[in-house]
């Protein structure tokens, strides 16, 4: 299914003292696969509340990183761990652990 992961950055102005935010996106499509207990157990996470997806980008290269936010299959999630497939340097699928 279409998936976007959604990244928010703030950035502090020192000369106006002034914080900015700025969203970019990153799209592509997921499908939920099976998880990696040894992962979970590591992370303190339960897979039934914090399903593992298979996230291709759109635009080859394009990463996502933890703390960035997707909603599938109607829930907003928010991924915890990447684990990118980049066989020559540039990503093309990530296997993404996402939580509520």
């Amino acid at each position: 299914m279409a998936v976007t992961f959604t990244r928010t950055t703030t950035t502090h102005d020192r000369t106006t003292d002034t914080i900015t935010e700025s969203t970019s996106s990153i799209v592509g499509t997921a499908m939920k696969t099976q998880g990696n207990p040894a992962r979970y157990s590591a992370l303190g996470l339960i897979e039934s509340e914090a399903p593992t997806l298979l996230f291709t980008p759109r635009t080859y290269g394009d990463r996502i990183q933890p703390g960035d936010r997707c909603t599938f299959k109607g829930n907003t999630y928010t991924a915890r761990d990447c684990d990118h497939l980049e066989p020559d340097g540039v990503v093309i699928h990530t296997k993404v652990i996402v939580e509520r």
